[in-house]
């Protein structure tokens, strides 16, 4: 059995040109493998019992240097990658997702777990648990009943996710897969948003290594493809040229940096 952790990031134009959604799936014993790394690196690093751990700089712990807080992040994303946590990620351009935020959440979640469901779950063979970073609760609740009880409406046809057999909440410092969601996505965000001209290149080029080896992917012809597998971008077909060409610059310095970062995927 697989568990997807998912937390969303970019979530008004204001902070990137995407909106993301995406998360980390890891099988129980990886969880523990997590829990332990993560202990590890807290006590190497000197994290009080009630520090956060988290991609954003605002939340480093007093007293401790930037260089230790970078060196920290580095740890813990590595760590992840080599027990074999893998990661999915979801983006929409910010023109197109133009919907309330809680029709966008929505559709993003309905695209994260239906993909979590009929391809990672069904190539395992295997049934998964969702475990969502906290929502307003009204709609958390509402949308973990519904996906749980009704069928998926996808192009017309009712398609029920039959081997996702759990939906929970959680929220900041209830576990160390958590921290390493937000690690993830957090330094995911600031790549895509970097592949936007909002960012350092080197600093992205950086941060995505872990990232991008975590990155579910196949391969083909001898390359690993993270292009619906580990990266779902929606929609398919973008009619807007603007929004199309950010789509091809996200592609291109997402392949560019992966590469780079050493037999990545594209």
């Amino acid at each position: 059995m697989y568990w997807l952790f998912a937390d969303e990031t970019n979530t008004q134009p204001s902070q990137g040109t995407f909106f993301i959604y995406g998360g980390l799936i890891a099988s129980a014993d990886q969880i523990a493998q997590v829990h332990e790394s993560i202990s590890r690196i807290r006590r190497e690093f000197n994290f009080k019992d009630s520090d956060q751990f988290k991609f954003q700089t605002a939340s480093r712990p007093d007293g401790m240097s930037i260089e230790d807080w970078s060196a920290a992040k580095k740890a813990a994303l590595e760590a992840a990658q080599l027990i074999g946590v893998e990661m999915l990620a979801y983006v929409v351009h910010h023109g197109i997702a133009k919907s309330g935020n809680e029709v966008r959440m929505e559709y993003a979640l309905n695209t994260l777990v239906s993909h979590f469901n009929f391809n990672y779950l069904a190539e395992k063979n295997s049934f998964g648990a969702l475990c969502i970073d906290r929502l307003d609760e009204a709609f958390g609740y509402r949308y973990m009943r519904e996906r749980f009880q009704t069928p998926l409406s996808v192009q017309g046809r009712k398609a029920p996710l039959e081997r996702v057999i759990h939906y929970s909440m959680t929220c900041d410092g209830a576990s160390h897969m958590s921290s390493v969601v937000d690690l993830a996505i957090g330094g995911f965000r600031y790549c895509v948003n970097s592949a936007m001209g909002a960012g350092k290149e080197e600093v992205a080029r950086d941060i995505l290594k872990p990232i991008a080896k975590m990155m579910w992917s196949k391969e083909r012809d001898g390359k690993n493809y993270i292009g619906e597998y580990g990266l779902v971008k929606r929609p398919v077909m973008v009619m807007v040229d603007s929004y199309r060409e950010d789509y091809e610059e996200l592609t291109r310095v997402l392949t560019s940096l992966s590469n780079e970062a050493g037999d990545g995927p594209e």
